[in-house]
């Protein structure tokens, strides 16, 4: 009985919302799919995995684990002056992921012909060389809010079969609202990407946020914002259509961790 006591205050230290080890402070859940705001102003070096990460003047870092991330990760900070280190086992929760049937589909839109796949080809080229890009900020991005107001209508991390065709994981999370509802920026950031008629995600914009954090807005309707726009949190950045593969009005929200996907649920949980 005592060690299931233990083990229990253990998983819940790690699975916390917020808790310090040492001089270091943590936002966030190390959970799959998870992404987590450390803290520690002593710092002068910090590597997840053995890379290393941006660190803001004022000692934050951010770090994410993708949907199927590692059990096990650790976390290597270097201090100033004394170049004292410290490690931190992380362990990563695992999550069971839900499954979406949609059927009705026209066939072309579950296996596209040569034609299209060309045209696909060419956006996930311009998607990539978006999610490619960097942004250098002295304003570390410290809280987040959701782009879009709606009803909560698809998951980070579902598998969808479409027609019967089991297709890749959902990426993002789905805001499922009327054509024109207005789109807001999750955070201060800059415009790697607006792009209108690209066959899967329709009219899509791509904002970077800095420390490799970026955030992707799909299926607008209108877009308000061209490449290289610098925009603040909660500026309006387009409005909500039914553009690209879609089976109804709705935004898409995919929040990526250099190209690593996240859950945007848990983004809008580690505010400090």
């Amino acid at each position: 009985m005592f060690f299931k006591i233990i083990h229990f205050f253990l998983f819940f230290f790690i699975c916390a919302s917020s808790f310090s080890s040492n001089d270091t402070k943590f936002y966030g859940k190390f959970i799959q799919g998870g992404i987590v705001i450390g803290e520690n102003s002593l710092a002068k070096k910090v590597f997840l995995d053995n890379n290393e990460l941006i660190l803001s003047k004022d000692g934050f870092f951010i770090f994410g684990f993708g949907r199927n991330h590692k059990n096990i990760s650790s976390l290597k900070i270097i201090e100033k002056n004394t170049e004292k280190l410290t490690f931190h086992k992380i362990n990563v929760k695992k999550r069971d992921y839900k499954i979406e049937v949609i059927d009705g589909l026209a066939p072309k839109m579950v296996s596209p012909g040569p034609e299209i796949l060309k045209k696909i080809k060419k956006d996930r080229l311009l998607i990539g060389n978006g999610l490619s890009k960097s942004l250098v900020s002295n304003i570390f991005p410290l809280s987040f809010v959701k782009p879009a107001e709606g009803r909560t209508s698809g998951v980070f991390g579902s598998q969808r079969i479409l027609n019967g065709i089991k297709k890749n994981p959902h990426g993002g999370m789905d805001i499922a609202a009327p054509i024109g509802t207005p789109i807001k920026s999750s955070a201060d950031g800059k415009v790697f990407l607006a792009e209108e008629d690209m066959y899967y995600t329709g009219n899509i914009v791509i904002i970077g946020h800095g420390h490799g954090l970026k955030t992707m807005y799909m299926h607008m309707n209108d877009i308000y914002v061209k490449n290289g726009d610098l925009v603040k949190q909660g500026q309006e950045i387009g409005t909500v259509g039914m553009t690209g593969r879609v089976t109804g009005p709705h935004l898409h929200w995919n929040v990526y961790w250099y190209k690593t996907k996240i859950d945007p649920e848990l983004l809008l949980l580690i505010s400090k």
